[in-house]
């Protein structure tokens, strides 16, 4: 099953020349939640690396133009360097915790550098934030979840689990009482969906993959899981199952409720990844789509009644030209309405640069960045300090990437949030809770 994360080898496709110098005339610093990747401050542009001014055994001196990003780091951020080469170097490949923040002398002390390090090329400063845990430690292969409920009928919070980018997909079920200790059971196998339109079988009539289920509301006593597969032509389309309960057992509805628009330039290939939000008394779900030239867009459609929708906006989320100036894993992560206002959490890629001068922060790697828009209103603005999440490049298990099965949950005060990531020495996907 596709389009849960980034696939690389259309990223290789990318060969955008950015002028650095060009893009950041008027540009605010901005504090970062995640990284610091030009002198600029500001992730919505590529800007003018961020270059060592002089080493003094570990003491980095730094330009007077980086004072800001100096005075604004600690011992929680990093020093990250990259291979020096496209689609191999983000800036975070290589990396060396910092002791020490000089600002008055615009300068930093970190632990001692290897081979690896060098004062020519540009560096990246990293935010770590806390480590995660393992979802469950009885989770083998690549994993995703799709939304994290409290079910008010048993206490329980209940997630559906799914295997990703493998051969065959099923749906289990995860139920906690904390949200640290999970019981996993299956739910459906892809049989189970034989002779429905949207979730196909394959070229040998054999089925291998239920559909991903990307969200869940409950309303009026019902459950309905919004879930995507792929047509007898390969096409993403988006369904609906319903259900009393989450335990089972699940009516699938026959017919799509999102298809691709042949017409469209932004949708003519494929839709996927629904995420749903009720707004007064109607419902929006942002989605994401695809075009023939394998570029990802964010949409929304509306409903009455959550089974009946019509698409009213396409391309709703104009991309920047930093972080999320990549067209592809365009995905909407998370929806909420907070102080009367739609806010939205939305993966980006940016685009990977030349081999004189690649790119640096997330290029070719998914983060997650955050815009808000007044109720009632698809005009979003992007929030300051974007990306606001993304992997850690000193944890084996999420530094390659994070992919777009993200979730805040608050719980007895706390701030729980689940994700999952890729390590760059795997190809699996685990679900992680910080």
């Amino acid at each position: 099953m596709k389009f849960l994360l980034k696939s690389p080898f259309l990223i290789l496709l990318l060969t955008l020349f950015v002028n650095c110098k060009e893009d950041s005339p008027n540009i605010e610093f901005e504090n970062q939640h995640y990284f610091y990747s030009n002198t600029e401050g500001n992730n919505t542009i590529e800007g003018s690396h961020i270059y060592i001014k002089k080493k003094a055994g570990d003491t980095l001196f730094f330009e007077k133009s980086n004072a800001k990003i100096i005075q604004n780091i600690n011992g929680s951020w990093v020093v990250g360097q990259g291979s020096g080469k496209p689609y191999f170097d983000t800036g975070k490949e290589y990396y060396w915790t910092i002791r020490k923040v000089i600002p008055k002398l615009n300068a930093v002390i970190t632990a001692p550098v290897n081979q690896y390090f060098s004062i020519k090329k540009p560096i990246v400063f990293w935010k770590l934030g806390a480590y995660p845990v393992k979802l469950s430690d009885s989770l083998k292969g690549s994993w995703g979840f799709s939304k994290i409920i409290l079910d008010k009928k048993d206490s329980l919070f209940k997630t559906h689990l799914f295997e990703c980018d493998t051969n065959e997909v099923n749906l289990y079920l995860a139920t906690s009482r904390n949200l640290n200790t999970w019981e996993i059971k299956h739910l459906l196998k892809p049989n189970d969906f034989r002779n429905v339109s949207w979730n196909a079988p394959d070229i040998n009539n054999k089925m291998k993959v239920t559909p991903i289920i990307s969200d869940i509301v409950f309303f009026q006593k019902k459950y309905y899981s919004f879930a995507y597969g792929d047509n007898a032509e390969k096409k993403t389309h988006i369904g609906i199952l319903t259900s009393n309960s989450l335990e089972g057992k699940y009516k699938i509805h026959p017919s799509p409720v999102i298809v691709p628009n042949p017409e469209s330039e932004f949708s003519n290939d494929d839709v996927y990844f629904p995420k749903v939000l009720r707004v007064d008394s109607s419902w929006l779900m942002f989605y994401t789509s695809r075009n023939k030239e394998k570029e990802s867009f964010l949409c929304v459609a509306k409903s009455d009644n959550l089974l009946k929708w019509k698409v009213i906006n396409e391309n709703i989320l104009q991309r920047n030209k930093g972080w999320n100036s990549g067209m592809k894993n365009m995905l909407c992560a998370q929806v909420k309405i907070i102080k009367n206002q739609i806010h939205i959490w939305v993966t980006g890629t940016k685009e990977v640069g030349s081999y004189k001068s690649p790119n640096k922060g997330n290029a070719m790697d998914i983060c997650i960045g955050k815009f808000q828009a007044p109720l009632n209103s698809l005009e979003f603005t992007e929030a300051t300090g974007n990306p606001t999440f993304g992997g850690n490049p000193t944890f084996e298990l999420e530094n390659d990437h994070i992919g777009g099965v993200f979730q805040e949950v608050i719980y007895k005060k706390y701030m729980y949030t689940f994700y999952h990531g890729k390590g760059r020495k795997g190809k699996e996907y685990t679900v992680l809770m910080k």
